[in-house]
């Protein structure tokens, strides 16, 4: 299997691990999965949900199988459709915590819906757990470099070896904990509610739908309805120049930004521009593109 990805200088993972970046190797992988008759697997993802780019993509897929680690570069695919046997009705199960947010990501990034899974955070917070997986397992980084890594291109190549490192930490932990869990549920007699509501995650259909989310502008139910209508017209050209320039809404402009505008009665694209650029030092907002944007707006609201 290919393990092109080695930095010089690296010190040693915790486990050993390997880094997939060809789409040949994902058919591979899943004959050793298979021929290994594995029940499980543990799994976590890393990727981008509007932070340094427009929108939700993943990047990295981390599989961790007793012994050792594997890392899937997403964005190294040439048919990430070529991921599915390894998620989609895989023979194992796969066993997250908190997937909520990464099967969307996966949903919405990929194309494909992840089955059969089991939520480590919905059996954490029906034994009345705390905190998320860093406070249920030892770990060694601080929760301000948990934040920061959170909080990191995973979209920039190549990867550092810090942020391989935090991937693979991310994934070890997982089986262990499912076992003391497991242990728990059936103590507490609470295996088939556990059972029921992991299937709901599974089953969500929740989506990401941008422009859905428009009353979110401070105060929008205590505005007039014109005011609503332009607060939801500018929503709407932030998220549309937000995608044309691949940067996330908010370096565009913040909510509290688009109330100001509603407030003023900002309505041409010049004024707006005048507006949003006033402070800025970069990501200057393009009057003409903004303006395009304004009336695709318009457009959309008007038909529904």
């Amino acid at each position: 299997m290919h393990t092109s990805y080695s930095p010089k200088g690296r010190r040693p993972s915790v486990v050993p691990y390997v880094f997939i970046t060809r789409d040949e190797d994902l058919a591979a992988l899943y004959d050793q999965f298979s021929s290994s008759r594995l029940p499980r697997l543990a799994i976590d993802v890393e990727g981008e949900n509007n932070l340094h780019r427009y929108g939700i993509h993943v990047s990295l897929i981390q599989f961790f199988d007793g012994a050792r680690a594997y890392l899937i570069d997403v964005l190294a695919l040439k048919n990430s459709a070529r991921l599915a046997p390894l998620l989609v009705q895989a023979p194992w199960t796969l066993v997250w915590f908190d997937a909520m947010s990464d099967l969307l990501a996966i949903r919405h990034g990929l194309g494909l819906r992840p089955s059969p899974i089991l939520d480590l955070a919905v059996a954490s917070r029906m034994l009345g757990k705390e905190g998320g997986l860093h406070a249920l397992t030892p770990r060694s980084e601080s929760a301000s470099t948990k934040s920061r890594f959170q909080r990191a291109n995973w979209m920039r190549r190549p990867l550092p070896p810090s942020m391989l490192d935090y991937a693979i930490a991310d994934v070890t932990s997982l089986l262990p904990l499912a076992d003391s869990l497991a242990k728990e549920l059936e103590e507490k007699g609470l295996v088939s509610e556990f059972n029921a509501r992991n299937l709901a995650v599974q089953e969500s259909d929740k989506s990401w739908d941008p422009f859905s989310n428009y009353t979110r502008v401070p105060g929008f139910k205590r505005l007039r309805p014109k005011g609503k209508r332009q607060a939801r017209i500018l929503w709407y050209a932030r998220e549309l120049y937000a995608k044309k320039r691949d940067l996330p809404s908010g370096n565009v402009a913040s909510k509290e930004e688009l109330r100001l505008m509603v407030d003023r009665g900002l309505h041409t694209q010049d004024a707006i521009a005048r507006f949003l650029n006033k402070n800025r030092k970069r990501n200057f907002i393009d009057p003409t593109q903004f303006g395009l944007c304004l009336r695709e707006a318009e457009r959309m609201i008007e038909n529904g």
